[in-house]
């Protein structure tokens, strides 16, 4: 996988405030680290941004700090919940040529045969765990759903992982799912309290009258 590249300032004031101000002058903060002490740095937030419309932990990212490379992972990161904006990233340095393990996403195609025929779709796992060379990293693993039936389920002991690419995730962990449609059965309608009451009344005069005659 071809890295995508990000230029980095080195950060020396640290703390929410300092923070605060770095945000407020377009920079995320961040920590890069790994197999050194960690690297405090900024990054910019628009070319961040521009670079990535969403945060992977599958995408390899060369960060340039002052003519330093890093090659990294996003391992964790701070998102402001209202707004989505990023508001603190955690990189971890990767080792060309060693293995390592991390998290990518799986991309479902193909419109389920259940699904035309009135079930529901339900997916369950949205990410799998995989240990690769970081040549290796897929972007995402692509699954084909089209052929299920209501009432089948698509497992990860059904799915060939990309060359070079071993899946940790549980072999039976069920990535999708064609479920029968649920249906609302309507609550019968409840007899008014005084209509019930009014028609036992009438019974009773109605037997007490027979008795009489």
């Amino acid at each position: 996988m071809e890295a995508k590249t990000l230029k980095a300032e080195p950060r020396t004031a640290q703390g929410s405030g300092a923070a605060r101000r770095l945000r407020r002058a377009g920079k995320i903060p961040a920590v890069i680290y790994g197999h050194h002490d960690p690297e405090v740095i900024t990054i910019d937030a628009r070319e961040f941004g521009d670079q990535f419309k969403t945060v992977s932990e599958s995408t390899i990212i060369h960060i340039d700090l002052d003519g330093k490379g890093f090659d990294v992972l996003i391992k964790d990161y701070q998102a402001d919940i209202l707004s989505g904006r990023i508001l603190h990233l955690d990189f971890f340095e990767i080792e060309r040529g060693k293995k390592l393990r991390t998290n990518v996403h799986v991309h479902h195609t193909g419109n389920p045969v259940g699904v035309r025929e009135g079930g529901v779709l339900s997916i369950p796992t949205r990410d799998l765990e995989v240990e690769c060379l970081p040549k290796d990293i897929p972007e995402e693993i692509l699954i084909d759903i089209s052929e299920l039936n209501i009432g089948d389920a698509l497992h990860v002991s059904d799915i060939t992982p990309p060359p070079g690419v071993t899946i940790l995730s549980n072999e039976d962990q069920v990535l999708a799912l064609v479920e029968h449609q649920r249906v609302e059965v309507e609550p019968e309608e409840e007899v008014e309290e005084g209509a019930l009451e009014g028609e036992e009344a009438a019974s009773e005069e109605t037997e007490e009258s027979e008795s009489e005659e």
